[in-house]
């Protein structure tokens, strides 16, 4: 597996483009509805999921700057567990955590530096 790129203050360098994201230890059955990318505009960069809905990509054709990272799961138990979303990568790196039950969604700050 690959070493991490993100930091622990979630910033990533964009040299460092793509990153792939997934989610950790997931309750059977749920899987990601929507994942996008915000720009410090408000416009919206929806990224590709995986075939199995377990994973995205944070592509290389993202710029620099401060992004607003939002992403929806969907199915899994009534209610959900929190659903931790981390970088694929040796240690796991965290970066944002679902926890509410209702919405399924969480929205998590990101910098990518250029």
């Amino acid at each position: 597996m690959a070493a991490c790129k993100f930091t622990a203050a979630r910033t990533i360098e964009k040299s460092d483009l793509p990153v792939t994201c997934k989610l950790q230890e997931h309750p059977g059955n749920l899987t990601i509805a929507l994942a996008e990318l915000f720009d410090s505009g408000g416009t919206p960069t929806v990224l590709t999921l995986s075939g199995d809905g377990l994973s995205f990509v944070i592509p290389s054709s993202i710029a620099a700057g401060d992004w607003t990272l939002a992403v929806r799961v969907q199915g899994g138990p009534d209610p959900i567990p929190s659903i931790h979303v981390v970088e694929d990568c040796d240690a796991s790196q965290r970066i944002l955590t679902i926890t509410d039950p209702t919405s399924k969604a969480a929205i998590q700050d990101i910098k990518v530096h250029g």
